[in-house]
């Protein structure tokens, strides 16, 4: 059988599964998991690659809408990769082939893939075409940008989308609902009641439009309507009662239409739960607080089975989650509950993860680690960027660190040089220690009280950073400075929320070690002492070697 032919049953297989849900036949799955096996990549040489691409992009769609997330995922990685060698000369895909294709990969969670391909389709949009497309991306990338957490993209992308279809007549409804939703959930974040309300009446308007032509049972619109219900009921003056019912009704109608594990199901419980928990307010109904935290824990298991466990939606509620575990439950009773575990293999995906955390705070940012590198030190294009947008929203940052003139320097190779020689020549002290400090100061001088640096004298055995969220920790294996820096993961780094035991343990960790630490200031005027004490610990250790011998 020809490989199209493979393609063309599977679509047909999967499209008749999709129409009869009611009556399936127990051999469909088996029949199109089969057919999927054997679907290739098309010829290169093949003139139809724009239909075969679309082609493949729709078995994608329609295998996730079946719940085969691993077959759907399978076939966009290998479109993507088709698509990439066709083009590695000349343009061939047109701009909506890439668009759908974008879409796809954030309909997987995969959003830094979605916004790369989204971009592509941009850069292949001309600005002038007859057909709306460029206002679909601009959207899509809005969407995405929100979903990343990145406010000040998603709110530009959407501008930029409004006044794309704003200068057409014939607009895709979708697009100009996608928009409007952006706007509107950027206004929420800014917590600005004015703005929110502009916003909402705007975005009212293309869900009344987009439920019209669509009804109430597609996707969107149960998805519109619970954005509005949550609009509502944060801005509703007195009583809560109204909008928690107009969410109740959104969660019933998912479940009934889209069933209980789709996504927008999974979400409008999730929005339910979080609007009872804040309807109860501090004083409310413990009753009330504790049926709201196990209708999101309910949530959060459904996305783990539906959406995976690592999908943008999953770790949105059960960030919700541990936020309302949190102020419900007593620290002395919180468990030690770790939320994931890297290891040097997924270094990229760690620091993924550590970005979109300090990304999403708007409070106050804290670090302990030997050096910081990783953080001050625009060269290594690590979270040095991340931490600069961070105080450029007013976010603080606090550090400690390790003094060069902690005992752990006695671990460096030396001879009978003087050790603090030792340290100030080597590669640590010059190529790290010294350009961090000088970081430091320099984004101290352009963000005058947001940034604060302090030093101890003791040794640090792991790096931890904690956000308002969440915390990571990472142990150091070796006890050579000169090894603790400049260094993807080497060991492994959990990652925990703040429901669990660990991230209280290590907030009052810090603020102890706050207390006892000195600025940078106070470590210049004490300076020389800390240099003596490690002189005369070395003096000590050779001591004690002599006396052995």
């Amino acid at each position: 059988m020809m490989t199209t032919q493979y393609l063309d049953d599977a679509i047909a297989v999967a499209e008749r599964m999709l129409l009869a849900p009611d009556s399936p036949c127990p051999r469909d799955r088996d029949r199109l998991a089969a057919f999927v096996k054997h679907v290739r990549r098309p010829d290169r040489a093949d003139r139809s690659q724009q239909l075969r691409a679309g082609k493949l992009i729709h078995l994608a769609k329609l295998l996730g809408a079946l719940g085969m997330k691993t077959l759907s995922v399978s076939v966009a990685d290998m479109t993507l990769r088709h698509m990439e060698t066709v083009e590695a000369d000349h343009e061939v895909y047109a701009a909506h082939i890439w668009n759908e294709l974008g879409a796809l990969f954030a309909e997987h969670g995969d959003l830094e893939r979605s916004r790369l391909v989204l971009c592509r389709a941009l850069g292949r949009a001309r600005v002038g075409d007859g057909v709306p497309e460029r206002g679909r991306i601009l959207a899509n990338l809005s969407a995405v940008s929100l979903r990343r957490r990145d406010l000040a993209d998603a709110g530009f992308w959407a501008d930029k989308a409004l006044e794309e279809m704003d200068e057409r007549s014939g607009d895709d409804p979708d697009a100009r609902l996608t928009a409007d939703q952006v706007q509107l959930e950027v206004a929420r974040e800014s917590r600005d009641i004015v703005r929110i309300k502009d916003r909402l009446q705007k975005f009212d308007r293309s869900a009344e439009h987009s439920i019209a032509l669509k009804g109430g049972d597609h996707p969107s619109a149960i998805a519109a309507r619970r954005a509005l219900a949550t609009a509502k009921f944060e801005t509703a003056e007195g009583g809560h009662d109204a909008e928690l019912r107009e969410l109740e009704v959104v969660r019933l109608n998912a479940a009934a239409f889209l069933g209980a594990t789709h996504r927008e199901t999974i979400v409008a419980q999730a929005a339910l739960a979080v609007a009872e928990f804040e309807a109860a307010g501090g004083s409310g109904s413990p009753l009330r607080r504790r049926r709201a935290v196990t209708l999101l824990e309910e949530a959060e298991e459904m996305a783990v089975e539906a959406l995976g466990r690592e999908h943008d939606q999953t770790l949105a509620i059960r960030e919700a989650l541990a936020h309302l575990r949190a102020v419900t439950v007593q620290t002395d009773d919180l468990p030690y509950r770790i939320d994931r575990t890297y290891t040097p293999q997924e270094n990229d995906i760690r620091n993924a993860e550590k970005k979109r955390a300090i990304d999403a705070e708007r409070n106050v940012i804290r670090l302990t680690a030997h050096a910081g590198a990783s953080y001050f030190l625009p060269d290594l294009d690590v979270f040095y960027w991340q931490i600069h947008r961070a105080l450029e929203r007013g976010t603080y940052f606090h550090v400690i660190l390790s003094s060069p003139w902690n005992n752990l320097a006695i671990f460096m190779q030396h001879d009978a040089q003087d050790i603090v020689d030792r340290v100030r020549a080597s590669t640590y002290y010059r190529q790290t220690f010294l350009p961090v400090i000088d970081s430091y100061l320099a984004l101290r001088d352009h963000f005058p009280g947001r940034i604060e640096l302090k030093l101890t004298p003791t040794d640090i055995s792991g790096s931890t950073l904690l956000t308002s969220d969440a915390g990571f920790f990472e142990p150091y294996i070796t006890m050579n400075p000169l090894q603790r820096t400049r260094r993807g993961l080497s060991v492994f780094e959990h990652r925990f929320l703040s429901d669990s035991k660990y991230y209280e343990d290590s907030l009052a960790a810090f603020r102890t070690q706050w207390e006892l630490t000195s600025t940078w200031e106070q470590f210049g005027m004490h300076e020389e002492k800390h240099k003596e004490r490690l002189r005369a610990l070395m003096t000590t250790q050779s001591d004690d070697r002599w006396s052995k011998s």
